[in-house]
């Protein structure tokens, strides 16, 4: 591919409302929902690259299990916040490939956290290690999260 043929990298965007049942004693979003908007935003990736989740697991035997997370809070969420999640390829390895998650407000834009997922490739039928499935990776290139296979993929300024 040459840098004429590159398209340029752009998120993939979701949207979520903090809702009622996700708030704590202190009245903010409890830490641990932030995986679960992230995790959320991951499935509508799968489904918008791959045409619908379950197909990772049913047709294509491939599973992509959490082998790292992590995450960076940095200003509370509030019931009724609405909230853009933008998901970028951060890291694309022959077996796996992080997944960088800005959670930001959609009025204001401010920064609320930075959630890191790492997720292996496996065999769904050996649980061994596979290189990163080719459909999903077809599905990344299409939605214009990465370039290919053999780039590390910084996140976008």
């Amino acid at each position: 591919m040459t840098e004429q043929d590159a398209h340029p990298l752009v998120p993939f965007r979701h949207r979520q409302t903090a809702r009622f049942f996700e708030i704590d004693r202190a009245g903010i979003v409890f830490f641990g929902r932030f995986y679960e908007y992230a995790h959320a935003a991951f499935e509508e990736l799968l489904t918008a690259a791959l045409g619908h989740s379950e197909a990772m697991f049913k047709e294509l035997g491939f599973g992509m299990p959490l082998v790292h997370s992590e995450a960076d809070y940095k200003a509370p969420v509030l019931m009724g916040d609405r909230l853009l999640i933008e998901v970028e390829v951060e890291r694309l390895g022959e077996k796996s490939v992080t997944f960088r998650y800005t959670i930001s407000g959609e009025a204001d834009g401010k920064l609320r956290a930075v959630v890191r997922l790492v997720h292996a490739f496996v065999d769904l039928a050996t649980f061994r290690p596979i290189p990163v499935a080719p459909a999903l990776l077809d599905g990344l290139v299409r939605l214009h999260l990465c370039q290919g296979p053999a780039e590390a993929v910084s996140p976008a300024p």
